[in-house]
């Protein structure tokens, strides 16, 4: 008796019960699948991961030696071809629904702001920048943490 021929009342999931068909052997594999197939997928795992793993070196790299024309023009091309791949694969409805909200768009302008000042002062203040940027980032943690022990 197989598993889908049982009636409502039988359809109760037991443990003594068992579809038979999923213990049937399948489709033999064929050369193409067997020799080819599974070399190709694994080639092509280790290539993904050395593009992951590559591509901020390698964007940094051409804007370092061909400026930074070239740097933002390869990024934004980049961005354009994975919402691209995004796009065509089917994944955009998974980011429909994803609203940045204003106050989150402005902090990314602020972000941008802190990092500009820490790159100038980097550059104008030298050594000095460190101690200042610590003791920063240590006056926001006691606030941070202050503040959220008061809610």
């Amino acid at each position: 008796m197989f598993y889908s021929s049982l009636t409502k009342k039988q359809r109760k999931t037991r443990l003594w019960q068992f579809d038979p068909s999923v213990f049937q052997p399948g489709p033999r594999a064929r050369f193409l699948e067997r020799h080819i197939i599974g070399r190709a997928r694994s080639l092509g795992k280790y290539t993904l991961y050395a593009l992951a793993f590559s591509y901020p070196v390698a964007l940094v790299s051409l804007g370092i030696i061909f400026g930074g024309l070239v740097f933002w023009s390869a990024f934004a091309g980049s961005v354009g071809l994975m919402w691209l791949i995004i796009r065509k694969a089917g994944y955009a409805r998974n980011f429909a629904n994803w609203g940045v909200g204003n106050r989150r768009f402005l902090g990314l302008f602020g972000a941008f702001g802190i990092v500009l000042g820490f790159f100038y002062g980097l550059i104008s203040v030298r050594e000095w920048v460190f101690p200042i940027f610590g003791g920063v980032l240590i006056i926001a943690l006691i606030l941070g943490v202050r503040l959220s022990s008061e809610k």
